[in-house]
């Protein structure tokens, strides 16, 4: 695959690495001065071993499925109005206070029902929940247990006082995420792509896919080391090759009978379960929870949900965010830096948010829909965004030949230069969520490799994982529930990386945003969110 032509990264700055001194201590009892200055030292090396140590040892694509357990449903699906109905469903408190604090807990059972009224006896439905008051523009989002009995509960912390909503929806009966389930696990042909191979002026075009069978001849595309793969029917005359092209198309969907399509029908996805209780009202307390007191830094621990918005200001439940807000702050923080932005076009919104945020910051080079550089030539910043690899699922032709795999974007990051330390920001999902999930996890490992051989070349290049955003589906292919299973794969691939976690899924639950490109308001709040891992 050839490199990008116009938009290298070769030739842009990053950091330089540190060097670490080996420190010895000699034992001298005469001397306990000695050994309190040793033991200092040997704590700080200690801290600084915690901070780049080899992490685990991979995960193989098996492991990182297996880890992807789903509570189980019924064994045999029989009829559609024996599935969850949102319709028949309640949701109550669970031990009401007579008064709420900012700060407490508050929890609701969430009690399915099917389509007859009986309640539901197991588990294994796809119910999303938040919090809100639309009057303070507050929300946070919910942790929904279940309980494997056809109730579910659900915590929320209170995070602000005054009236408080509480929003829960099924998005997926259990049923109907076993359909999902099924067709995730085997399904190659939920997306298929049109190649087109160009020699000179003549044009060939051919079907192309993650898996084709092999009763004609193919022309395959594959990095033995990586396990990725992809081919097309070879084309009449062209060489394999000459592959320049590449458009999606989406199939006739999976066979499915009528009460399975039923279930995943647009009229029966994403239904909000009715509250058997009125608002909450949460009052300022003394002894509220204080505001956390810890920095935000690579390597922390990202519970879910980690945070809430609040007068449309994001602000994490376990690290200190930022006000990078206002164009002074976010290029106070960027100043003589490089920022790398890898993946989907959610990450390109970053980039387009950032160009327009930063008077100073202008484009200089677009190449077709694949890179844009922006550049601040007075404050010495440098923003560039790098398309992902195959597979990339749109309307509009894409040419692979431009297209850089991340690896090799992470692998072209030069340690030297002017700049201060590379900030590395990854998003990739929306475009892998047809495919069976050993296609996304395999491309996680790859990357996980990159990052390691970055940090062995330059440690202090920080790295930051951008998780997958929920979106409207009304392509079952699309469903949030993919979204849903491909964060938990970045979680455990990433969990001993020490890279940050921007938990746009947390961000877009909350928000009650349904859309695959959300709204400036998130995206400004996720750039926010990712400037305070490097920016205090």
């Amino acid at each position: 695959m050839e490199r990008l032509e116009t938009i290298t990264t070769a030739d842009l700055p990053s950091a330089v690495g540190h060097r670490f001194r080996t420190w010895e201590c000699t034992y001298s009892r005469k001397k306990l001065i000695f050994i309190s200055l040793c033991a200092l030292r040997l704590l700080f090396m200690l801290s600084i071993w915690e901070q780049f140590k080899t992490p685990h040892k991979d995960m193989t694509v098996d492991e990182v499925i297996f880890s992807l357990s789903w509570p189980p449903s019924t064994s045999s699906f029989t009829s559609f109005n024996n599935s969850s109905s949102a319709q028949h469903s309640e949701v109550r408190l669970e031990l009401p206070r007579a008064q709420y604090c900012v700060g407490d807990t508050l929890n609701v059972l969430v009690e399915m029902r099917n389509y007859a009224g009986c309640p539901k006896a197991y588990g294994g439905d796809f119910i999303l929940a938040r919090i809100h008051s639309p009057e303070l523009q507050a929300c946070a989002s919910g942790e929904v247990t279940d309980l494997l009995s056809g109730s579910y509960r659900v915590r929320f912390r209170l995070f602000w006082p005054g009236e408080v909503h509480v929003s829960v929806r099924l998005i997926h009966s259990s049923e109907a995420v076993r359909v999902l389930q099924r067709d995730w696990m085997q399904d190659y042909g939920r997306a298929l792509h049109k190649g087109t191979f160009i020699s000179g002026e003549k044009r060939e075009t051919s079907q192309c896919a993650l898996r084709l069978s092999s009763d004609r001849p193919l022309c395959e595309y594959r990095k033995e080391e990586e396990g990725e793969y992809y081919a097309c029917y070879k084309p009449q005359t062209l060489p394999c090759d000459s592959l320049t092209i590449m458009k999606s198309y989406m199939p006739p969907g999976p066979h499915r009978t009528k009460e399975e399509a039923q279930l995943l029908a647009q009229e029966n996805t994403g239904i909000e379960i009715r509250n058997r209780f009125n608002p909450v009202t949460v009052f300022g307390c003394s002894d509220a929870a204080p505001r956390p007191t810890e920095k935000c830094v690579a390597g922390i621990n990202s519970p879910f949900p980690g945070g809430y918005f609040y007068s449309n200001r994001w602000s994490s439940s376990f690290c200190q965010t930022g006000p990078f807000l206002t164009e002074e702050a976010i290029t106070r923080c960027l100043k003589g830096k490089a920022l790398y932005l890898l993946g989907d076009s959610t990450m390109r919104q970053w980039i387009e948010h950032l160009e327009g945020k930063l008077k100073g910051l202008r484009f200089i080079k677009k190449v077709e829909d694949t890179s844009q550089l922006a550049v601040d030539a007075h404050n010495n910043i440098t923003v560039l965004w790098v398309r992902h690899s195959h597979p990339w699922i749109g309307y509009r032709e894409v040419n692979i030949k431009t297209s850089v795999p991340i690896p090799e974007v992470l692998d072209s990051i030069a340690v030297g230069g002017a700049q201060e330390d590379a900030i590395v920001v990854i998003g990739i999902g929306q475009h892998f969520r047809p495919y069976p999930p050993e296609v996304f996890i395999r491309r996680l490992r790859n990357t996980r490799r990159a990052i390691l051989r970055l940090r062995a070349r330059n440690p202090q290049a920080k790295v930051i994982v951008k998780l997958e955003n929920s979106r409207e589906s009304k392509l079952t292919q699309f469903s949030n529930w993919y979204g849903y299973m491909q964060n938990r794969a970045q979680r455990r691939v990433f969990e001993d990386m020490n890279v940050a976690l921007v938990d746009a899924w947390d961000m877009t639950v909350a928000a009650n945003t349904f859309a695959v490109h959300p709204k400036g308001l998130i995206v400004s709040n996720e750039v926010a969110v990712a400037l305070s891992f490097f920016c205090h």
